[in-house]
């Protein structure tokens, strides 16, 4: 557990991160905010990986803000 303390007012809300399916030489990568994963050999598996890591990320950013209310 951390500990400490906050001065201020709250922290400015993060913008929601939107995961995509880009294509590489290599196969295709899961690209946020400008990083990308190794290539996937195929798409489909792409865009599996997209869709775990948006339904985290979605979950994440939405407990964050019942925590800040």
């Amino acid at each position: 557990m951390m500990q400490g303390h906050l001065e201020g007012g709250a922290a400015e809300p993060v913008p929601p991160r939107r995961y995509r399916v880009v294509a590489r030489a290599a196969g295709w990568a899961v690209a946020v905010n400008g990083v990308a994963t190794r290539p996937l050999p195929d798409r489909a598996a792409a865009e599996r990986l997209a869709a775990r890591l948006q339904a985290e990320a979605d979950r994440l950013n939405r407990d964050q803000h019942r925590r800040a209310q």
